[in-house]
């Protein structure tokens, strides 16, 4: 128990010494400089909604700023793939497929700083009321489209979050 106690605090210890940061914890720089990026408008079905969701991770405070880069996203149409045949040769669940490539720039020189795609899915249910089955099919293309959104807002603080010194002054 004790042995415990000690490895934990040197844990610790180490974390604090190695200058460990969580990407959640954010200053005010890095907020100023997440608010510099122009989402382009987002075209298809979800666009408003993912593009609503990535103003909210990418400049939580709605900072005003100069636009240095350019976010560029584009959605695909969802897929959708039958999972569960049942006796009659009806589907009964069905797998629908959501897929996302985005692209970030630096707007004064045009340099690609991220060329990337995320993709993701979910299940739903078809069931003997018409209107509860397109209900759940919206509800899980919004979901999805939110993860998507999440994961692209993520990479993007990640590499903000990353770059150094070096890196910053080229891309500016």
């Amino acid at each position: 128990m004790f042995l415990n106690k000690i490895f934990i605090l040197i844990l610790i210890t180490f974390l604090v010494g190695c200058g460990f940061q969580p990407l959640y914890s954010v200053s005010d720089d890095f907020l100023q400089q997440t608010a510099e990026i122009e989402i382009e408008p987002i075209a298809g079905e979800g666009g408003y909604y993912s593009d609503l969701y990535l103003r909210n991770k990418l400049n939580p405070k709605q900072i005003f700023a100069d636009k240095k880069y350019r976010l560029k996203v584009v959605l695909q149409e969802p897929v959708y793939t039958n999972q569960n045949i049942r006796s009659d040769n009806f589907a009964s669940l069905v797998n629908m497929s959501v897929r996302a490539s985005y692209k970030l720039t630096n707007i004064k020189n045009n340099q690609v700083l991220i060329d990337s795609f995320v993709s993701t899915s979910g299940l739903f249910n078809i069931i003997s009321e018409p209107y509860s089955t397109v209900v759940a099919q919206e509800k899980l293309y919004q979901n999805l489209i939110q993860t998507l959104s999440d994961d692209i807002a993520q990479h993007i603080l990640s590499y903000f979050k990353g770059m150094t010194s070096e890196s910053k002054t080229i891309s500016d």
